[in-house]
C-alpha cells in the first residue's frame, strides 16, 4: 500500500512540475521544456527558470508535437434568401404571373438567382406564397436548361379546396460541369379563374456540395 501510495504521489507530482514546465517555456519563449537531471541517479525535475544544479545535466524536449495528418474536407454549402416584407393585403410581396403552361413559360416571374461554382450540389427551396383573392396552383421552377429543373407546386387561395397561405419545397440534386446560376421562377397555375393576386413571400434556397451523385430510375 505505501508502495502505491508514493506512486501516486510521484505522479500527482510529475504533473504539477509539468504545469510548470509549460509555463517556462511559453514565458521563455521558446517550444522546448528544459529539465535538469540528477548525475548519479538520472532524477529528473523541471528547470522552472533559475538553471541546473553543478550536480545535475541539463536536458530538454519540445512542448509542440509533430504535425497531424489533414483531417477530412469539410462540406460546403451557399445560400440565398429573398423575404418580402409584408402579409396578407400588403402589396410589396413579389406578385407572379397567371397563365397556362407552357405558354406562361417565357413570362414566368423570376424569384432569384443563385451562383454556383464547379462541382456537384444537393439543393433545397423552400417558398412561401399566398393568394387573398383568387386561387390557383403556384408552380415553382429551380434550375436551368442545361442541368434540368426541380419543381416544386401548391394550391393557393381563398376558395374552398386551397389554403390562403402555403409554405413547399423543391429539392433535386444539380451537377455543374462549370460554373453557372440556378434560376427559381414561379407562376399561378389553372385552376387560376379568378387569379386574384397571387404572391411570393420568402423564397430560401439553399446548395450543399457533395461529392459524387447518383441517380436511379425503377423500371
Amino acid at each position: 500500500m505505501r508502495k502505491r501510495v508514493l506512486a501516486v504521489a510521484a505522479v500527482v507530482g510529475a504533473a504539477f512540475l509539468a504545469v510548470g514546465g509549460f509555463a517556462y517555456a511559453r514565458a521563455s519563449g521558446d517550444s522546448a521544456i528544459k529539465a535538469c537531471a540528477k548525475t548519479d541517479n538520472g532524477q529528473l525535475r523541471l528547470d522552472q527558470g533559475t538553471g541546473c544544479l553543478p550536480s545535475e545535466q541539463a536536458v530538454q524536449w519540445s512542448a509542440i508535437g509533430p504535425q497531424g495528418l489533414p483531417g477530412p474536407p469539410g462540406v460546403t454549402s451557399a445560400s440565398e434568401r429573398f423575404f418580402y416584407r409584408g402579409g396578407a393585403n400588403v402589396p410589396n410581396w413579389l406578385p407572379i404571373v397567371s397563365g397556362t403552361w407552357p405558354d406562361v413559360r417565357p413570362f414566368m416571374t423570376h424569384v432569384l438567382t443563385m451562383h454556383l461554382d464547379k462541382g456537384n450540389y444537393a439543393v433545397t427551396a423552400e417558398i412561401i406564397a399566398e393568394n387573398d383573392g383568387g386561387h390557383g396552383i403556384v408552380v415553382c421552377l429551380l434550375g436551368n436548361p442545361t442541368v434540368g429543373y426541380a419543381l416544386a407546386q401548391s394550391g393557393v387561395g381563398d376558395s374552398a379546396g386551397f389554403s390562403l397561405q402555403q409554405t413547399f419545397e423543391a429539392q433535386s440534386t444539380f451537377p455543374m460541369a462549370a460554373p453557372g446560376d440556378l434560376e427559381l421562377s414561379c407562376f399561378n397555375a389553372p385552376p387560376n379563374e379568378p387569379a386574384g393576386n397571387p404572391k411570393i413571400g420568402l423564397a430560401d434556397v439553399i446548395a450543399t456540395k457533395v461529392d459524387s451523385t447518383t441517380v436511379t430510375q425503377e423500371p
